[in-house]
């Protein structure tokens, strides 16, 4: 544990600059879906470097620890295990601080986010040399699901207020699954 309250697990060296694609998926009490997400992103990555850093916001149901014992026997896996600190977007950020790779992932452990288009999402942002790619539940085979009437009006505004920042139309900005380049977010972070 660091002084400002992160544990940080790897087995080996802290960073591995051979992962050309980090995953970064923050936590709050997802024990049960950790060796599952861990298990889906090892099939549809194999062949690419990856690594994977959860960012848990110390889970009082033991996820950093199931995260912990993982990263203890896969280089790949990685855990920054943050006390006294909470948030989604904060967690992404730091995740993705962490990480020496070229381009971050961010994605739920919740399983709801379809891992098989990963690899799509990934290659797409590379042979097109953009700056992001964003998963949509407005495409084909896609769902708001069981989200309520508020939930899709607040995802609605959120695609109104993306396009007015980014001025491109984003058919679901709040999907909380993308790929980018680091020096696309460096540029977020600095801006």
């Amino acid at each position: 544990m660091n002084s400002t309250g992160t544990r940080i697990s790897s087995s080996s060296d802290l960073f591995d600059q051979s992962a050309e694609l980090a995953v970064i998926v923050p936590t709050l009490n997802e024990r049960e879906n950790i060796p599952e997400l861990i298990r889906r992103l090892r099939i549809v990555l194999d062949g690419f470097n990856w690594e994977l850093i959860v960012v848990d916001d110390d889970s009082p149901n033991g996820t950093s620890e199931v995260v912990h014992d993982y990263a203890c026997s896969d280089r790949r896996i990685r855990l920054l295990h943050r006390v006294r600190r909470r948030g989604l977007s904060s967690a992404c950020i730091e995740g993705m601080m962490a990480s020496t790779s070229p381009y971050l992932a961010v994605m739920d452990a919740d399983l709801q986010h379809d891992e098989w288009i990963l690899p799509k999402m990934f290659q797409r942002l590379r042979a097109e040399n953009l700056d992001l790619v964003i998963a949509t539940r407005n495409g084909e085979g896609g769902s708001m699901g069981s989200f309520s009437a508020l939930r899709v009006l607040l995802s609605g505004f959120g695609k109104r207020i993306s396009r007015a920042i980014s001025r491109r139309e984003l058919s679901d900005p709040m999907s909380g699954f993308s790929c980018s380049a680091v020096v696309y977010c460096s540029m977020l972070f600095i801006a």
